[in-house]
C-alpha cells in the first residue's frame, strides 16, 4: 500500500504541473479516473465549494456526477492531507466533512442555496440541477475521498431517507483504492446475500460444471432484479453492458407493456438475462437443484435493458406490480482466477445477437494488442541535445506501466523510467478521448469516459472489420501526435490568465475539434500535419497560438449567458452545444495555415503505411501458424472431418501444416479461415 501511495503521488505531481493546478484538485482528478476504471463513479466533474448555509450551517463539495445510468447521483467530499507519507483519518473528520457535503445537498434541494448566489459559479448551476432533478433521483450517493487511510476503529456511516430517496455514504480511503487497484477484476467484488430477499434463497438448476465454471438456471423473481438494482445501481452491469444502455432510453417500451398487461407472460416474452460470479454458496441436493444463497461479484453481461427497467417501471409506475414477473437468468460461476478473461468473453458472446464489434469488449480485443505491440516497437525522434530515443508506453490493461516497472530491480527502473517516460504513457481511455475530440465530436467527450469509450470502440470495430491493415504505424504514429496535440492544449489553457480554474476538459476537446475543423474549412481541404508533430514530438508554435485563441472563444461560448443549460458540463454534452461552437467566426493566422498538409500527400503515406501493415501482418500469421505442434494439426484434422466442418481440400491444408510446411501467403489465409470454422465448432488450437 506504500508503494501504491507513493506511485498515486508521482501521478498526482505529474499531473498537477501540466495543469497548473492545486496538487489536492490533481488528486482528485487521478483518483476520478480510477473510480471510473471501478465502475463506481462514471464521470466525477471536479469543482470546490466551501461556504455557509442560509441557516449557518458549513457547506462543502468538491465533486459531483448527475448522469449514471441508474438515475442515482453522486456528490464528492474531498479530505486532503498531502502528507509524504501515509496519514490516518479519524472519525470525526469524516463525519464532518459528510455533514457539511450532507448540508449543500438539503439546501440545494430546499432551494435555500441558490438565494443570493452568483448564478454563474459552478456550485449555482449544481445546486440548481440537483433541485430540478427533485423526485427522478433513485438514490444519492454521498461519496469521502481522502489521500489518507481510516483508523481502524473507524465505522460504517448508516445510509438514511432524506424526502423518500436513499442517500448512501461511500469512503474511499488509499487501503480501498490500493484494494480495487491490486484487484484481478479491477472492482470491488459485491457480495449479494439473497436470503435477505427469499427465504432459504433462489430455487436455481446446476446443468453443467466445467473445469474451471458451473452454470446455473433461474427463474428470478422480477421484484428481486429490481430490488439489487434499486441498491447497487449500475455497478451490477458488466462494464460495456453498463455504458451501451446507458446510451439508450431507461424504460424498454415492449418491457413496460408486458408487466402492465401481461405480467404473468414475462418469462415467456423475455429474452431473460446472463450473469457471470466469482462465487456462490448454494444448498444442493443430488439431482442439481439447488438454493443460491450468496453470489460473490455479479455481472449482467446481457439483459441490463431488462434488469434497468424493471426497477424504473416499479418506481414510476405505483400500479405496476412485479410480482407475478420472473426473468430467466443464466449464471456462469468461473474461477476467480480467470474471471478478467472469461467474463468479457461470456459478454461478447451473449451479446452476439446485437452485433456487438469484438473492438468493444476491449482489453484483448485484436486492436489493442497491436497498439500495444507498436508502442513497444517503435521509437521517438529523439530531441536536440539529447542522445538517446524513448518510447511511449500503451496501457492495454488497467495498470500496465506500474506493474511492469514494479517488477525491475532499481536499476532497471531507472532504464525504464528513461525508455518510457511517465508523460509519455497512454491509456485506453486516453486514446479513444484524443481520437473521438479530433473527429469533431467533444460534446461525445464531454459526456464521461466510459460514454466516450463506446463511441470510440463502434468507431473503431467498423473500421477494423474493413481494413485491419489500416491500424498500422503510421495510424500509431498519428495516434501520438493527437495525445501531444492535446496535452499540449491542455497545458496552455490551464495556464492561460484568461482561463479560472473550471471546465479545462471540455475547453479542450471543443479546442480540438474547432481547430481541426476551422483547419480544414480554412485550408481549402489540407490537415494538420500530424507527423511533424509526431517527428518534432511537440506542438508547432503557430499551433499554439491558434489553439489558446480559439480556447478563449470556446470558454465564453461554453458560459455563455443565453445557452438553454444552466449547467456547463450538462450543456458541454449537447450536440446543440457543438453545433454552436461549429458555427462562429474564428480567423486562423496565415502562419498557421501554412503548416497544414495537402489531403494527396497523406494519402501516399496511407497506403504506403497499409501496404507494410499487410506485409506484417502475413509474416506474422505465417510464423503463428508454422508455431503449432504437429499433433495439434492432426487432431484438428480429425475433429473437423468427424463433424464434416473440413471439406477435403481443407483436410489436405491441415496435413500440409502437420508436415511443416511453410504455406504461402494464399495458403494462409485459407488456413486463418479453417481454424475459424473449427473455432466456431469448438476446436480450440490453445494449449
Amino acid at each position: 500500500m506504500d508503494d501504491y501511495y507513493q506511485e498515486l503521488r508521482n501521478r498526482v505531481s505529474v499531473r498537477a504541473e501540466t495543469d497548473d493546478d492545486y496538487t489536492s484538485v490533481a488528486f482528485l482528478s487521478e483518483v476520478a479516473e480510477e473510480l471510473a476504471d471501478a465502475g463506481e463513479i462514471e464521470n466525477l466533474t471536479t469543482m470546490h465549494f466551501e461556504g455557509v448555509g442560509q441557516s449557518k450551517r458549513k457547506l462543502l463539495v468538491d465533486g459531483y456526477d448527475l448522469d449514471d445510468p441508474d438515475g442515482s447521483v453522486a456528490l464528492a467530499v474531498l479530505v486532503f492531507t498531502g502528507s509524504a507519507s501515509l496519514s490516518t483519518l479519524r472519525m470525526t473528520d469524516i463525519k464532518k466533512a459528510l455533514t457539511q457535503l450532507e448540508s449543500f445537498l438539503k439546501d440545494s434541494l430546499s432551494g435555500d442555496f441558490i438565494r443570493d448566489r452568483e448564478e454563474s459559479s459552478p456550485a449555482y448551476m449544481l445546486a440548481k440541477s440537483l433541485r430540478e432533478r427533485g423526485r427522478s433521483v433513485s438514490r444519492y450517493r454521498l461519496y469521502l475521498i481522502t489521500d489518507a487511510k481510516l483508523s481502524d476503529r473507524s465505522k460504517t456511516i448508516e445510509g438514511y431517507d432524506l424526502d423518500g430517496i436513499a442517500v448512501e455514504h461511500h469512503i474511499w480511503d488509499i487501503a480501498r483504492l490500493h484494494q480495487v487497484y491490486e484487484s484481478k477484476q479491477g472492482r470491488e467484488e459485491l457480495d449479494i446475500d439473497l436470503c435477505e430477499w427469499i427465504d432459504g434463497g433462489l430455487p436455481a438448476l446446476k446443468i453443467t460444471q466445467g473445469e474451471d465454471f458451473s452454470t446455473y438456471l433461474a427463474a428470478v423473481p422480477g421484484s428481486l432484479i429490481a430490488d439489487l438494482y434499486a441498491r447497487y445501481g449500475s455497478r451490477l452491469l458488466e462494464s460495456n453492458v453498463r455504458s451501451y444502455l446507458s446510451a439508450r432510453g431507461k424504460v424498454n417500451k415492449g418491457i413496460r407493456a408486458t408487466v402492465q398487461k401481461e405480467p404473468g407472460r414475462f418469462l415467456a416474452y423475455n429474452n431473460g438475462i446472463t450473469a457471470t460470479a466469482t462465487g456462490v454458496k448454494a444448498a444442493e441436493d443430488l439431482g442439481g437443484k439447488c438454493s443460491i444463497q450468496v453470489i460473490r461479484d455479479l455481472q449482467i453481461v446481457n439483459g441490463g435493458q431488462t434488469t434497468a427497467s424493471l426497477f424504473f417501471i416499479r418506481r414510476d409506475d405505483k400500479q405496476a406490480d412485479l410480482d407475478p414477473v420472473h426473468v430467466q437468468m443464466k449464471l456462469v460461476v468461473v474461477d476467480p482466477e480467470l474471471a478478467a478473461q472469461m467474463v468479457p468473453d461470456i459478454s461478447r458472446y451473449a451479446n452476439s445477437q446485437n452485433r456487438v464489434s469484438e473492438v468493444d469488449f476491449f482489453s484483448n480485443s485484436p486492436f489493442h494488442v497491436r497498439m500495444e505491440d507498436l508502442s513497444r516497437r517503435t521509437l521517438v525522434p529523439a530531441k536536440s541535445g539529447v542522445n538517446y530515443q524513448t518510447k511511449w508506453f500503451y496501457e492495454r490493461t488497467r495498470g500496465q506501466y506500474a506493474n511492469e516497472r514494479s517488477k525491475l530491480s532499481a536499476a532497471d527502473q531507472k532504464k525504464f523510467d528513461a525508455m518510457y517516460p511517465r508523460k509519455q504513457v497512454m491509456t485506453k481511455t486516453d486514446l479513444a478521448k484524443y481520437e473521438i475530440s479530433y473527429e469533431r465530436k467533444p460534446h461525445i467527450v464531454s459526456a464521461g469516459a466510459q460514454k466516450n469509450f463506446v463511441a470510440f470502440a463502434e468507431a473503431v470495430g467498423s473500421k477494423w472489420e474493413k481494413s485491419p491493415a489500416g491500424f498500422n504505424e503510421l495510424y500509431y504514429k498519428e495516434v501520438v501526435a493527437k495525445a501531444i496535440i492535446y496535452n499540449d492544449i491542455r497545458t496552455l489553457v490551464a495556464r492561460a490568465d484568461w482561463y479560472d480554474k473550471g471546465y479545462l476538459a471540455n475547453i479542450v476537446t471543443y479546442t480540438i475539434a474547432k481547430l481541426v475543423h476551422e483547419a480544414e474549412r480554412q485550408g481549402g481541404g489540407r490537415h494538420i500535419d500530424l507527423m511533424s508533430v509526431w517527428n518534432a514530438q511537440s506542438t508547432p508554435n503557430a499551433m499554439q497560438d491558434v489553439a489558446l485563441q480559439i480556447g478563449r472563444v470556446v470558454l465564453s461560448l461554453l458560459t455563455d449567458g443565453n445557452r438553454p443549460v444552466q449547467n456547463v458540463t450538462e450543456w458541454a454534452k449537447r450536440k446543440e452545444c457543438w453545433e454552436s461552437v461549429e458555427k462562429v467566426q474564428v480567423n486562423l493566422s496565415g502562419e498557421f495555415l501554412g503548416t497544414l498538409v495537402d489531403p494527396e500527400k497523406r494519402a501516399v503515406a496511407v497506403k504506403e503505411a497499409r501496404s507494410v501493415r499487410k506485409v506484417d501482418d502475413s509474416i506474422e500469421l505465417q510464423m503463428r501458424l508454422v508455431q503449432i505442434p504437429a499433433a495439434k494439426w492432426l487432431a484438428a484434422e480429425e475433429f473437423g472431418l468427424t463433424r464434416r466442418v473440413l471439406s477435403p481440400k481443407d483436410a489436405d491444408l491441415v496435413r500440409l501444416m502437420a508436415k511443416s510446411k511453410v504455406p504461402t501467403e494464399r495458403q494462409c489465409l485459407l488456413i486463418a479461415d479453417i481454424m475459424r470454422r473449427l473455432g466456431d465448432a469448438g476446436f480450440t488450437f490453445d494449449g
